[in-house]
């Protein structure tokens, strides 16, 4: 069966969020799961929807492998033509190498696809060029609140911003967890992370230097991956120590330098560049001189013992293969408690195309129970709707036997139990969120002067900190 990665997968799988509740675990996570019933839709409300209408699509997705293009392409040739005779929908891989945008010129150029795959700071500079379509009032013309029932609440609200704009409509839902090697935690002897409470800060800190192995000065292997060199990451961190990465009520002040940031920021600073048990950036984009490059491989190469990772079931079960036994427990919190964050990338409408009402009903369809129900079985990514959740176990398991003892039900278990959504955007002047998108790659620069060079204090938040909130309150 085709296989296809998620596009945040080298990351964690998952944006940062802020506000999240600690959630409280008790009881232990393993052999949590769903139950199981028939593979056919739930029936469940739907909006209007206008199979006479036509025209010609163009569908950009996020990956540039050809395999998992057609894979796409196919659920398209299907399911969605059958309900959809007279539109024809051409399924496009993400463009690799090279500079620049090339999505944004094609728009400028008035050639873009009509439909695009996107997540918040991937749709905000499109949204700043006015070239991406706001869907609520499409969605109040056709939706129903019985209609918008079926999905998790917070999935619709991460394809919006805090003013309203509803930049797109949920193409798949994930929730970052802890990835662990079973077997390498059996041999060091730690406790499991998902049996009863999972690991506190402190028990994350013992397991990291237990299970990292060193040969004099080089490092054969990493107790942990944790990628708070990125501005998502960290922000998620950060409220783990009870800080945040934006103050709740002025999205102009960013407040990642407080105290509880700057104790979260240096707690992890001295296990990755001291201690020497989290990985570092340049050995995960470089393979540390073996030519393992990237997370999820350094994990399936048993060079990362544990990793903080979206779920992506089917990429990880296909990268382990028979390797070892892996598992999936809750992320370690920190001393303010556990917070669950999650994401939802999302169906997004180019502003300019000629087919928009096409393309609505495209993106409607793509987001109902048959599409997400195919995409499950080929993609094994979580769908946006809740009625499918009773199958996803028992789909993804028979596909991936493996998987029948990796714990996937905790996933599902954090979408109900956890208060998941996106992290916290900035805004300049309070308002234009479209800004955000360059505040993450002013803090990603400042944080790899930190986690990155190395040269540098976490002190040093203060400065950035200060540098962001000047930039947001400058006139526009």
């Amino acid at each position: 069966m085709t296989r296809i990665m998620g596009r945040r997968q080298f990351v964690t799988g998952g944006a940062s969020l802020a506000g999240a509740t600690a959630l409280g675990i008790g009881g232990g996570w393993r052999g949590r799961s769903v139950t199981t019933q028939e593979s056919t839709p739930a029936a469940t409300a739907m909006p209007r929807m206008n199979a006479d209408v036509s025209g010609q699509l163009r569908y950009l997705v996020s990956t540039s492998s050809q395999e998992e293009v057609g894979a796409i392409q196919g659920i398209v040739d299907t399911v969605f033509r059958e309900r959809y005779p007279n539109i024809e929908l051409q399924v496009e891989p993400a463009p690799s190498g090279g500079s620049g945008d090339p999505l944004l010129t094609q728009m400028i150029a008035g050639e873009a696809p009509d439909i695009f795959d996107a997540w918040t700071s991937r749709a905000t500079p499109y949204i700043a060029a006015g070239q991406v379509l706001d869907l609520k009032p499409l969605m109040d013309r056709d939706y129903t609140p019985e209609a918008l029932a079926d999905f998790f609440p917070w999935v619709l609200t991460a394809q919006s911003l805090p003013n309203g704009f509803q930049w797109g409509m949920p193409r798949y839902v994930n929730v970052n967890v802890l990835a662990y090697n079973r077997d390498l935690v059996e041999e060091a002897g730690v406790p499991d992370p998902a049996d009863g409470e999972g690991w506190s800060a402190d028990a994350y800190r013992e397991a990291m230097i237990a299970l990292t192995l060193k040969q004099g000065d080089t490092v054969r292997r990493y107790g942990a991956m944790v990628p708070v060199y990125f501005y998502g990451p960290f922000a998620e961190k950060v409220e783990g120590w009870g800080g945040r990465a934006v103050d709740s009520n002025d999205p102009t002040l960013a407040t990642f330098d407080s105290p509880e940031a700057q104790e979260c920021a240096e707690w992890h600073r001295v296990l990755m560049l001291d201690e020497k048990a989290i990985a570092d950036k340049q050995f995960l984009d470089t393979g540390g001189g073996q030519n393992v490059i990237g997370a999820t491989a350094n994990f399936a190469a048993a060079r990362l013992a544990t990793m903080e990772t979206g779920f992506y079931p089917f990429s990880l079960a296909d990268a382990v293969g028979d390797n070892f036994r892996f598992g999936y427990a809750p992320r370690p919190g920190g001393p303010a408690g556990r917070p669950v964050f999650g994401s939802a990338d999302g169906f997004t409408i180019w502003s300019g195309s000629p087919n928009q009402e096409a393309a609505w009903e495209a993106v409607k369809f793509m987001s109902g129970p048959e599409y997400q129900l195919a995409l499950v079985q080929s993609t094994g990514l979580v769908p946006v709707r809740r009625s499918l959740i009773p199958d996803f176990e028992r789909i993804v398991t028979e596909a991936r036997p493996a998987l029948a003892e990796a714990n996937i039900g905790l996933a599902l278990e954090l979408l109900e139990t956890g208060d998941p959504h996106e992290r916290p955007l900035f805004a300049r002047g309070g308002t234009d969120y479209s800004a955000d998108a360059a505040v993450e790659q002013t803090v990603n620069a400042g944080l790899e002067r930190i986690y990155v060079a190395g040269d540098t204090p976490v002190s040093f938040l203060t400065d950035l900190a200060a540098q962001v909130t000047e930039e947001m309150r400058a006139p526009a």
